[in-house]
Protein backbone atom coordinates (compact mmCIF):
# COMPACT_ATOMS: atom_id res chain seq x y z
CA UNK A 1 0.00 0.00 0.00
CA UNK A 2 1.55 3.27 -1.33
CA UNK A 3 0.79 6.77 0.26
CA UNK A 4 1.21 10.17 -1.77
CA UNK A 5 1.91 13.26 0.08
CA UNK A 6 0.78 16.75 -1.33
CA UNK A 7 2.57 19.19 -0.02
CA UNK A 8 5.96 20.30 -1.41
CA UNK A 9 5.75 22.52 -4.62
CA UNK A 10 8.71 24.40 -5.54
CA UNK A 11 8.00 27.66 -3.79
CA UNK A 12 7.23 25.53 -0.60
CA UNK A 13 8.57 27.39 2.71
CA UNK A 14 9.55 26.47 5.61
CA UNK A 15 6.55 25.46 7.66
CA UNK A 16 5.54 23.19 4.50
CA UNK A 17 9.24 21.28 4.49
CA UNK A 18 9.34 21.03 8.13
CA UNK A 19 5.49 19.61 7.78
CA UNK A 20 6.77 17.22 5.55
CA UNK A 21 10.18 16.02 7.28
CA UNK A 22 8.18 15.58 10.29
CA UNK A 23 5.83 13.34 8.33
CA UNK A 24 8.70 11.67 6.94
CA UNK A 25 10.01 11.18 10.36
CA UNK A 26 7.16 9.79 11.74
CA UNK A 27 6.35 7.33 8.85
CA UNK A 28 9.79 6.03 8.61
CA UNK A 29 9.89 2.77 6.63
CA UNK A 30 6.45 1.62 7.90
CA UNK A 31 4.74 2.37 5.01
CA UNK A 32 6.26 3.52 1.33
CA UNK A 33 5.66 7.02 0.25
CA UNK A 34 6.30 9.57 -2.92
CA UNK A 35 6.13 13.03 -3.07
CA UNK A 36 3.62 14.60 -5.37
CA UNK A 37 5.01 16.49 -7.91
CA UNK A 38 3.42 19.94 -9.27
CA UNK A 39 4.87 20.19 -12.39
CA UNK A 40 3.14 16.81 -13.41
CA UNK A 41 -0.08 16.23 -14.55
CA UNK A 42 -2.57 14.26 -11.88
CA UNK A 43 -3.20 11.12 -14.15
CA UNK A 44 0.51 10.43 -14.09
CA UNK A 45 0.51 10.15 -10.40
CA UNK A 46 -2.37 8.56 -8.39
CA UNK A 47 -1.51 5.36 -10.30
CA UNK A 48 -1.06 2.61 -7.56
CA UNK A 49 -1.83 4.93 -4.53
CA UNK A 50 -4.08 3.93 -2.00
CA UNK A 51 -4.06 7.19 0.20
CA UNK A 52 -3.10 10.67 0.32
CA UNK A 53 -1.75 13.13 3.03
CA UNK A 54 -2.13 17.08 1.84
CA UNK A 55 -0.54 19.41 4.14
CA UNK A 56 -3.10 21.94 4.80
CA UNK A 57 -5.91 21.28 2.42
CA UNK A 58 -5.18 24.18 -0.12
CA UNK A 59 -4.17 22.10 -2.86
CA UNK A 60 -6.18 19.64 -3.65
CA UNK A 61 -7.77 20.96 -7.16
CA UNK A 62 -10.88 19.48 -8.77
CA UNK A 63 -9.69 17.78 -11.37
CA UNK A 64 -7.02 16.13 -8.64
CA UNK A 65 -9.96 14.78 -6.76
CA UNK A 66 -11.85 13.49 -9.82
CA UNK A 67 -8.45 11.91 -10.79
CA UNK A 68 -7.79 9.91 -7.30
CA UNK A 69 -11.65 8.70 -7.22
CA UNK A 70 -11.21 7.38 -10.70
CA UNK A 71 -7.73 5.29 -9.21
CA UNK A 72 -10.17 4.20 -6.27
CA UNK A 73 -8.03 6.20 -3.47
CA UNK A 74 -10.88 5.87 -0.42
CA UNK A 75 -8.95 7.96 1.81
CA UNK A 76 -7.55 11.71 1.91
CA UNK A 77 -5.56 12.93 5.09
CA UNK A 78 -5.61 16.75 5.41
CA UNK A 79 -2.71 18.15 7.63
CA UNK A 80 -4.47 20.60 9.02
CA UNK A 81 -7.47 21.85 11.10
CA UNK A 82 -9.58 24.25 9.08
CA UNK A 83 -11.70 22.95 6.46
CA UNK A 84 -14.13 25.89 4.98
CA UNK A 85 -11.19 25.88 1.91
CA UNK A 86 -11.38 22.32 0.94
CA UNK A 87 -14.26 21.14 -1.47
CA UNK A 88 -15.96 18.53 1.13
CA UNK A 89 -18.75 17.90 -1.06
CA UNK A 90 -16.55 16.72 -3.95
CA UNK A 91 -14.76 14.16 -1.27
CA UNK A 92 -18.34 13.05 -0.73
CA UNK A 93 -19.36 12.59 -3.90
CA UNK A 94 -16.63 10.68 -5.08
CA UNK A 95 -16.76 8.95 -2.49
CA UNK A 96 -13.32 9.70 -0.59
CA UNK A 97 -13.05 9.39 3.04
CA UNK A 98 -11.40 13.25 4.34
CA UNK A 99 -10.40 13.51 7.80
CA UNK A 100 -8.98 16.70 8.85
CA UNK A 101 -6.46 17.02 12.41
CA UNK A 102 -8.50 19.39 14.88
CA UNK A 103 -7.63 22.27 17.17
CA UNK A 104 -6.34 20.04 20.30
CA UNK A 105 -3.13 19.22 18.02
CA UNK A 106 -2.47 23.05 17.57
CA UNK A 107 -4.24 24.09 20.61
CA UNK A 108 -0.75 24.83 22.47
CA UNK A 109 0.51 27.47 19.69
CA UNK A 110 -2.98 28.84 19.19
CA UNK A 111 -3.28 29.74 23.22
CA UNK A 112 0.00 31.21 23.53
CA UNK A 113 -0.13 33.46 20.67
CA UNK A 114 -3.35 34.68 22.19
CA UNK A 115 -1.42 35.08 25.12
CA UNK A 116 1.42 37.12 23.52
CA UNK A 117 -0.89 39.71 22.08
CA UNK A 118 -2.80 40.30 25.74
CA UNK A 119 0.96 40.95 26.98
CA UNK A 120 1.53 43.19 23.89
CA UNK A 121 -1.41 45.73 24.30
CA UNK A 122 -0.90 45.65 28.41
CA UNK A 123 2.53 46.44 28.57
CA UNK A 124 2.26 49.16 25.61
CA UNK A 125 5.22 47.48 23.60
CA UNK A 126 5.11 50.26 20.97
CA UNK A 127 5.03 52.96 23.38
CA UNK A 128 8.13 51.33 24.91
CA UNK A 129 9.95 51.40 21.76
CA UNK A 130 9.47 55.17 21.18
CA UNK A 131 10.54 55.91 25.50
CA UNK A 132 13.98 54.10 24.26
CA UNK A 133 14.55 55.99 20.94
CA UNK A 134 13.86 58.98 22.96
CA UNK A 135 16.16 57.46 26.21
CA UNK A 136 13.08 58.11 28.93
CA UNK A 137 13.14 55.89 31.42
CA UNK A 138 10.34 54.18 33.22
CA UNK A 139 7.67 55.07 30.91
CA UNK A 140 5.08 54.40 29.53
CA UNK A 141 3.17 52.62 32.82
CA UNK A 142 1.73 49.41 31.82
CA UNK A 143 -1.00 47.07 33.38
CA UNK A 144 -1.37 43.81 34.27
CA UNK A 145 -3.48 40.84 33.30
CA UNK A 146 -3.87 39.99 36.76
CA UNK A 147 -7.75 40.93 37.67
CA UNK A 148 -8.60 41.64 34.11
CA UNK A 149 -11.85 40.10 32.09
CA UNK A 150 -10.92 37.42 29.54
CA UNK A 151 -13.83 36.47 26.99
CA UNK A 152 -13.41 33.26 24.73
CA UNK A 153 -15.66 32.57 22.36
CA UNK A 154 -15.55 29.41 21.70
CA UNK A 155 -14.26 27.06 23.95
CA UNK A 156 -12.37 23.62 22.21
CA UNK A 157 -9.17 22.90 23.01
CA UNK A 158 -7.55 25.97 22.32
CA UNK A 159 -9.66 28.11 23.99
CA UNK A 160 -9.02 25.91 27.09
CA UNK A 161 -5.70 25.93 26.77
CA UNK A 162 -5.93 29.92 26.77
CA UNK A 163 -8.14 29.89 29.54
CA UNK A 164 -5.69 27.65 31.97
CA UNK A 165 -3.08 30.12 30.83
CA UNK A 166 -4.84 33.16 31.65
CA UNK A 167 -6.26 31.60 34.94
CA UNK A 168 -2.88 31.11 36.22
CA UNK A 169 -2.16 35.24 35.29
CA UNK A 170 -5.47 36.06 37.79
CA UNK A 171 -7.61 36.43 34.92
CA UNK A 172 -11.36 36.48 35.04
CA UNK A 173 -12.64 34.03 32.88
CA UNK A 174 -16.01 34.30 30.56
CA UNK A 175 -16.25 31.06 28.02
CA UNK A 176 -18.90 30.22 25.44
CA UNK A 177 -19.37 27.64 22.83
CA UNK A 178 -22.56 27.20 20.56
CA UNK A 179 -23.62 24.27 23.18
CA UNK A 180 -22.77 25.61 27.01
CA UNK A 181 -19.30 24.09 27.91
CA UNK A 182 -19.26 21.22 30.00
CA UNK A 183 -18.45 22.20 33.90
CA UNK A 184 -15.68 19.72 34.02
CA UNK A 185 -13.54 22.26 31.75
CA UNK A 186 -13.48 25.03 33.92
CA UNK A 187 -12.38 22.90 36.74
CA UNK A 188 -8.94 24.61 38.30
CA UNK A 189 -9.61 28.03 36.67
CA UNK A 190 -10.12 31.39 38.78
CA UNK A 191 -13.45 33.23 38.72
CA UNK A 192 -15.49 31.86 35.67
CA UNK A 193 -18.47 31.65 33.96
CA UNK A 194 -19.64 29.10 31.35
CA UNK A 195 -22.06 30.43 28.19
CA UNK A 196 -23.97 29.12 25.33
CA UNK A 197 -24.56 31.10 21.71
CA UNK A 198 -27.13 32.96 23.61
CA UNK A 199 -24.35 34.59 26.25
CA UNK A 200 -22.78 36.05 23.26
CA UNK A 201 -23.82 39.81 24.23
CA UNK A 202 -22.56 39.56 27.77
CA UNK A 203 -19.57 37.83 26.90
CA UNK A 204 -18.52 41.04 24.01
CA UNK A 205 -19.85 43.19 27.18
CA UNK A 206 -17.74 42.09 29.59
CA UNK A 207 -14.38 41.22 27.96
CA UNK A 208 -11.03 43.53 28.15
CA UNK A 209 -9.58 40.94 26.14
CA UNK A 210 -11.65 38.85 23.76
CA UNK A 211 -10.09 35.99 22.20
CA UNK A 212 -12.17 34.04 19.29
CA UNK A 213 -11.39 30.39 18.83
CA UNK A 214 -14.62 29.16 16.85
CA UNK A 215 -14.65 27.56 13.11
CA UNK A 216 -16.15 29.37 10.37
CA UNK A 217 -19.06 28.12 9.10
CA UNK A 218 -22.96 29.48 8.18
CA UNK A 219 -23.25 29.81 11.85
CA UNK A 220 -19.96 31.50 13.04
CA UNK A 221 -19.76 34.22 9.92
CA UNK A 222 -20.21 37.50 11.38
CA UNK A 223 -20.27 35.97 14.77
CA UNK A 224 -18.82 39.62 15.11
CA UNK A 225 -20.64 42.07 13.55
CA UNK A 226 -20.85 45.92 13.75
CA UNK A 227 -23.46 45.41 16.35
CA UNK A 228 -21.36 43.19 18.65
CA UNK A 229 -18.00 45.47 17.57
CA UNK A 230 -20.45 48.31 19.91
CA UNK A 231 -21.56 46.17 22.47
CA UNK A 232 -17.41 45.77 23.35
CA UNK A 233 -16.10 48.50 25.83
CA UNK A 234 -13.83 51.34 24.16
CA UNK A 235 -10.63 49.37 26.39
CA UNK A 236 -11.52 46.47 24.58
CA UNK A 237 -8.89 44.38 22.79
CA UNK A 238 -10.17 41.73 20.02
CA UNK A 239 -8.22 38.64 19.22
CA UNK A 240 -8.70 36.53 16.20
CA UNK A 241 -6.40 33.24 15.93
CA UNK A 242 -9.11 31.64 13.87
CA UNK A 243 -10.63 32.93 10.43
CA UNK A 244 -10.97 36.03 9.05
CA UNK A 245 -14.29 36.01 8.41
CA UNK A 246 -15.36 35.36 11.69
CA UNK A 247 -15.54 39.18 12.37
CA UNK A 248 -17.44 41.51 9.71
CA UNK A 249 -14.12 43.27 8.83
CA UNK A 250 -14.92 46.32 7.26
CA UNK A 251 -16.94 46.96 10.75
CA UNK A 252 -13.29 46.15 12.67
CA UNK A 253 -11.40 48.75 10.61
CA UNK A 254 -14.21 51.56 11.26
CA UNK A 255 -14.02 50.52 15.12
CA UNK A 256 -9.83 51.12 15.24
CA UNK A 257 -10.29 53.76 13.23
CA UNK A 258 -12.38 55.26 15.52
CA UNK A 259 -10.75 54.25 18.31
CA UNK A 260 -14.57 52.48 19.33
CA UNK A 261 -12.12 49.39 20.76
CA UNK A 262 -8.79 49.88 21.71
CA UNK A 263 -7.24 47.31 19.47
CA UNK A 264 -6.91 43.88 17.86
CA UNK A 265 -4.62 41.07 17.70
CA UNK A 266 -4.85 39.38 13.97
CA UNK A 267 -3.34 36.24 13.02
CA UNK A 268 -5.83 35.99 9.66
CA UNK A 269 -7.41 38.42 6.97
CA UNK A 270 -10.34 37.95 4.72
CA UNK A 271 -7.78 37.88 1.70
CA UNK A 272 -4.29 36.03 2.44
CA UNK A 273 -1.57 36.80 2.02
CA UNK A 274 -2.71 40.34 2.84
CA UNK A 275 -2.01 43.03 0.79
CA UNK A 276 0.77 45.25 2.71
CA UNK A 277 -0.97 48.63 1.84
CA UNK A 278 -4.44 47.04 3.96
CA UNK A 279 -5.56 49.65 6.23
CA UNK A 280 -5.38 46.85 9.23
CA UNK A 281 -1.38 47.27 9.07
CA UNK A 282 -0.98 50.79 9.16
CA UNK A 283 -2.67 50.90 12.07
CA UNK A 284 -0.92 51.15 15.59
CA UNK A 285 -3.50 50.11 17.81
CA UNK A 286 -3.69 46.63 15.59
CA UNK A 287 -0.70 43.04 15.52
CA UNK A 288 -0.92 41.86 13.15
CA UNK A 289 0.56 38.37 11.98
CA UNK A 290 1.47 36.57 8.87
CA UNK A 291 -1.00 33.56 9.60
CA UNK A 292 1.35 31.76 11.94
CA UNK A 293 -0.45 31.46 15.48
CA UNK A 294 -0.67 27.61 14.79
CA UNK A 295 2.80 27.70 12.86
CA UNK A 296 5.42 25.94 15.32
CA UNK A 297 7.23 23.11 15.44
CA UNK A 298 5.38 21.42 18.22
CA UNK A 299 1.87 21.69 16.23
CA UNK A 300 4.15 20.34 12.94
CA UNK A 301 5.38 17.38 15.16
CA UNK A 302 1.90 16.49 16.25
CA UNK A 303 0.08 16.66 13.45
CA UNK A 304 2.35 14.91 11.71
CA UNK A 305 2.21 11.78 14.28
CA UNK A 306 -1.43 12.07 14.04
CA UNK A 307 -1.64 11.80 10.43
CA UNK A 308 0.68 8.60 10.33
CA UNK A 309 -1.46 6.91 13.30
CA UNK A 310 -4.54 7.77 10.82
CA UNK A 311 -3.02 6.29 7.95
CA UNK A 312 -1.74 3.13 9.77
CA UNK A 313 -5.33 2.59 10.82
CA UNK A 314 -6.58 2.87 7.70
CA UNK A 315 -3.87 0.17 6.62
CA UNK A 316 -4.44 -2.31 9.11
CA UNK A 317 -8.51 -2.01 8.59
CA UNK A 318 -9.14 0.03 11.12
CA UNK A 319 -11.85 3.14 11.30
CA UNK A 320 -9.84 6.44 10.59
CA UNK A 321 -10.10 9.22 13.37
CA UNK A 322 -11.30 13.10 12.87
CA UNK A 323 -13.56 12.11 9.83
CA UNK A 324 -15.31 14.93 8.43
CA UNK A 325 -18.97 15.70 9.84
CA UNK A 326 -21.23 15.96 6.94
CA UNK A 327 -19.81 12.68 5.15
CA UNK A 328 -22.34 9.88 5.52
CA UNK A 329 -21.37 7.63 8.55
CA UNK A 330 -18.41 9.68 9.81
CA UNK A 331 -17.68 11.41 12.97
CA UNK A 332 -17.33 14.99 13.63
CA UNK A 333 -14.76 16.30 12.80
CA UNK A 334 -12.77 18.81 14.91
CA UNK A 335 -14.27 22.35 16.67
CA UNK A 336 -11.11 24.36 16.51
CA UNK A 337 -11.44 26.67 13.17
CA UNK A 338 -7.66 28.30 12.76
CA UNK A 339 -7.02 26.86 9.52
CA UNK A 340 -4.90 24.77 7.70
CA UNK A 341 -1.95 25.06 10.66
Amino acid sequence: MSVLYIGLPASAGDWLQIGYQDFAASLGDQLPHRIYDFDRSPEEQFGGVEMVVEAGGSFATSAMIDVASRNGIRFWQIVGTGIDHVDVARFHDRGIRLANLPGLFSSVALAEHAFFGMLFFARLYRNTQRALQSRILCDPVGEELNGKNLSIIGFGASGRELARRASAFGMRIFAMDLERPAPETLEGLTESFAGAREDLDFLLEKGDYISLHVPLNSSTRHLIDREGLARMKPTTVLINVARSEVVEEKALVDALQRRAIRGAVLDVFSEEPVDPGHPLLRMENVLATPHTAGVTSGTSRRRAAAAVENILRVYNGQEPLYLVNGLPGMAAAGREGNGSR
